[in-house]
């Protein structure tokens, strides 16, 4: 499968970690809080968290914590569409492609629940045709953009001619929820919103991607995953995950398929300023510039991430032939693959 384009989006609007701070201080649940939690949203937003600012889609920061279930639902029905549209136009366009031409559309997210799925409002407004496949995954997190490039190699490999697109997004501003709970309260202070897509097709292009790779622990679920609080979504997060992050990416780096040389590049979802120490400490690396550049201008943006590094690398001045890309997330699960340049 070949790469041709990647192109990323995101919400006008941005807000530093200071002011997301100032938020929260004049918000309702602020006093309801316990000292311990307070102290720890205050020295997170405003220490050094490797985050400069975050795109929400939001007209001011009290939304993110004012809206019941209710309200949440219908900020991602209306939101998710219309970030993964514009994110698909940009890569389309790119690519030297038209709209009609796009004969699948794969897209992953997993910051709200629409049937029939996002898919099915992206293509409307881009006007695709109506025969055109749709799948929508969920259900695997941060790490979801990797598997979903590999479905898409299946249908291209099953039918040669056929133009893709791959798209992540989420909003992470419709998952906020805020209690006295270690992990729900880091996870206010990380993810922000955004969405990148990806046109492949069996030729052309500048990269071909191949060599996939996943692992699955579910016996670490719990560390990681979404659970259901009054009708929202609740972000379940361990202290362990930074750790059991780099485990399982050390991990499949060494199950790499080395026929074709070592890698000159690494491109990773970044997850945290934590998690990217331990990649940092797993991988052949000094540094993953990028995946901390994409950490601090737009935080955890989940699914979107590691497309929107992906996409930093190529408009960069990296001369690299050889990527190694990696993302994980719920379940536990990570997942990887190498682009090879054409």
């Amino acid at each position: 499968m070949h790469l041709h384009s990647v192109a990323s989006s995101f919400p006008d609007n941005s807000f530093t970690q200071q002011e997301c701070l100032q938020a929260m201080q004049n918000a309702d649940f602020w006093p309801m809080l316990k000292g311990r939690s307070r102290m720890l949203l205050e020295k997170v937003l405003s220490g050094d968290s490797g985050i400069e600012k975050r795109h929400f889609a939001l007209d001011n920061l009290n939304q993110a914590w004012q809206r019941d279930a209710q309200q949440l639902s219908e900020s991602y029905e209306r939101e998710a569409p219309k970030l993964a549209a514009q994110a698909v136009k940009k890569a389309i366009k790119k690519s030297g492609h038209q709209p009609h031409e796009i004969d699948a559309l794969f897209l992953c997210s997993c910051t709200g629940y629409l049937c029939p799925g996002v898919s099915s409002h992206v293509a409307e407004q881009l006007n695709l045709r109506a025969d055109v496949f749709h799948q929508d995954m969920t259900g695997l997190g941060c790490g979801a953009a990797v598997p979903l490039m590999r479905a898409a190699n299946g249908v291209i490999a099953d039918n040669p001619d056929a133009i893709v697109v791959t798209v992540a997004v989420e909003i992470c501003s419709a998952a906020f929820f805020i209690e006295d709970d270690f992990g729900v309260l880091i996870s206010t202070c990380l993810f922000g919103d955004g969405a990148a897509a990806a046109v492949w097709s069996s030729q052309g292009g500048s990269w071909r991607v191949t060599d996939f790779l996943s692992t699955h622990l579910p016996e670490e679920r719990e560390k990681i995953r979404f659970t259901n609080a009054k009708g929202k979504l609740r972000n379940q997060l361990h202290r362990s995950v930074p750790a059991l992050a780099g485990k399982a990416v050390g991990e499949l780096y060494q199950k790499r398929n080395t026929q074709q040389g070592e890698p000159d590049s690494w491109i990773t979802h970044g997850g945290g300023r934590d998690v990217i120490d331990q990649l940092e400490s797993v991988l052949p690396v000094d540094a993953l510039p990028i995946t901390r550049d994409v950490m601090n201008n737009y935080g955890n943006m989940s699914s979107p991430s590691v497309l929107v590094a992906l996409e930093q690398f190529l408009e960069s001045d990296e001369q690299g032939n050889h990527i190694w890309m990696t993302a994980f997330g719920a379940g536990f699960s990570a997942h990887a693959c190498q682009l090879y340049r054409i």
